[in-house]
């Protein structure tokens, strides 16, 4: 990620999680310690088959919980999930991956 300083100490962060990902994959664990506003955008070309992906948060960077989980099939969809809470850690993961394409993209700012 790449720290962007906005104004009046307002700083913000995009990264690409996954990255037009056609097999189970966990992302990159995102460092989100300095911002309390998140936004995760998932991007999915299900074709004929079908993905589940996993918003997943830490406290630690190390042990991870879910946030949100979606599956899409047969479709072409794109999601936005915003959080106000304060989530030190980050990331996506696919699971149940077949005929499908995910990306995912992490903003966070304060």
């Amino acid at each position: 990620m790449g720290r962007i300083g906005l104004a009046h100490g307002i700083y913000a962060e995009e990264t690409i999680n996954l990255d037009a990902v056609t097999t189970a994959t966990t992302g990159s664990t995102i460092d989100c310690r300095w911002y309390n506003k998140i936004s995760v955008f998932m991007i999915s070309s299900a074709n004929t088959g079908a993905v589940t992906v996993t918003i997943e948060a830490s406290i630690d960077g190390t042990n991870f919980f879910e946030l949100q989980t979606k599956t899409y099939t047969s479709t072409n969809s794109n999601d936005v999930y915003h959080y106000n809470s304060y989530y030190p850690y980050i990331r996506t993961k696919t699971s149940t991956h077949s005929n499908a394409t995910l990306s995912t993209y992490i903003a966070a700012r304060s």
